[in-house]
């Protein structure tokens, strides 16, 4: 799927760390008290906090973790769960290079859900997809590339291979949150070319397409998937009011970097 060789949906973000310290918190409900690998600093306007941590660079396999900050710390939001990764495991978000399968490490927000099944009640702006629904990753059209794009027109120049056909993807996309990696920035309607572009394009040798997406296959070409039951209660429990982020890699790395 996408994930390795691209994409995002239409928003930058901006990731500030702002000194905030996730100690080990209080053990929650059905927890067993189990903790963050490590301390993580994050904004202090951080409510939400998803971490995926594998052991290992190139293991394809981690542990995700759902945490919210309350009055007493974090706390375990719901229980872990095994994920799947890219056939190439993790790789530093600045280093990652399109079509390797990695999946990048470092800490990225949530803007947007799309899926191919109804709204299950998400609070981050939701598209139920359609079979005109394209998700480009052409380096030969960098206007074009990382955007979401409600149908394929006449003017495009994306070669076979380049853009993913969402509804395609059928389950793996039933609900799929999109990671703000690699997004360009100044996206806009153009009337000429009848497609969205953006002002200041992503970086087209980075790739891009990383979702947090429903599992299928044993790994994933860069993205992160999880079981259904797991991405549906994430997509309904992200609010963008608590300025939700995500925090990947190897959980060495992790307790080093963040």
């Amino acid at each position: 799927m996408f994930g390795g060789r691209v994409g995002v949906l239409l928003t930058t973000i901006v990731l500030v760390s702002t000194g905030l310290t996730v100690t080990q918190p209080a053990a929650a409900a059905g927890s067993g008290g189990r903790n963050l690998p490590g301390q993580i600093s994050v904004g202090r306007d951080v409510k939400q906090l998803v971490t995926v941590t594998s052991r290992r660079w190139d293991s394809t396999r981690a542990t995700m973790k759902v945490w919210s900050r309350t009055g007493d710390g974090w706390r375990l939001a719901h229980d872990p769960v095994r994920v799947s990764l890219g056939w190439n495991g993790f790789v530093r978000a600045k280093q990652r290079r399109q079509s390797t399968g990695t999946t990048p490490a470092g800490r990225f927000g949530f803007r947007s859900v799309f899926g191919t099944r109804a709204d299950p009640g998400s609070k981050l702006d939701y598209r139920r997809v359609d079979g005109n629904d394209f998700w480009p990753y052409e380096p030969r059209d960098p206007a074009t590339y990382n955007i979401l794009q409600p149908f394929k027109a006449r003017t495009t120049t994306w070669r076979e291979g380049y853009a993913e056909r969402l509804a395609e993807y059928g389950y793996e996309y039933s609900y799929s949150l999109v990671l703000g990696y690699n997004l360009p920035r100044g996206v806009h309607w153009s009337q000429r070319r009848k497609q969205y572009v953006a002002r200041h394009p992503a970086d087209t040798e980075r790739g891009g397409g990383i979702f947090l997406h429903v599992k299928k296959q044993r790994y994933t070409a860069g993205c992160v998937s999880a079981p259904i039951r797991s991405v549906r209660r994430l997509v309904r429990w992200l609010d963008p009011e608590d300025n939700p982020k995500i925090v990947m890699g190897p959980g060495r790395w992790v307790r080093k970097r963040f």
